[in-house]
């Protein structure tokens, strides 16, 4: 396919639909396993003790858009790479830890805030 063919009104299905633009871009870079690659990104991602939540939680999204994924595996995953003063208290709550993702989710949110907002009062208060 040239440029060529588009400006002639010859439209390639690829050009409009993700799954085919990745087999392309795997049949012209060799990129070897796209799931892998991604797999492994999420794999590194971290979100450190001095960090917001909402970076964190967007990089996380968009790996996970990109894997077809269990609940249990994006939970499991999702708490594994959160900070400890996140961590401790969905580990130390009276219920048990979330099973789905979308509750983990907006747990992990909600004590990232108070966090963080019980820190700005502390250092206010000085």
């Amino acid at each position: 396919m040239s440029l060529n063919q588009e400006d002639q009104g010859i439209l390639q299905d690829w050009l409009s639909d993700w799954n085919l633009f990745v087999d392309k871009l795997y049949q012209y870079f060799s990129l070897l396993d796209f799931v892998d690659k991604v797999a492994n990104m999420l794999d590194n991602l971290c979100m450190k003790s001095s960090d917001k939540i909402s970076t964190y939680n967007m990089n996380f999204i968009c790996y996970i858009s990109q894997l077809d994924w269990k609940n249990n595996v994006l939970c499991y995953c999702y708490y594994q790479r959160l900070p400890n003063q996140i961590q401790n208290p969905i580990s130390t709550q009276e219920q048990e830890k979330p099973t789905l993702f979308q509750n983990i989710y907006a747990l992990a949110m909600t004590i990232n805030y108070c966090y963080w907002e019980c820190d700005c009062k502390y250092h206010y208060a000085r």
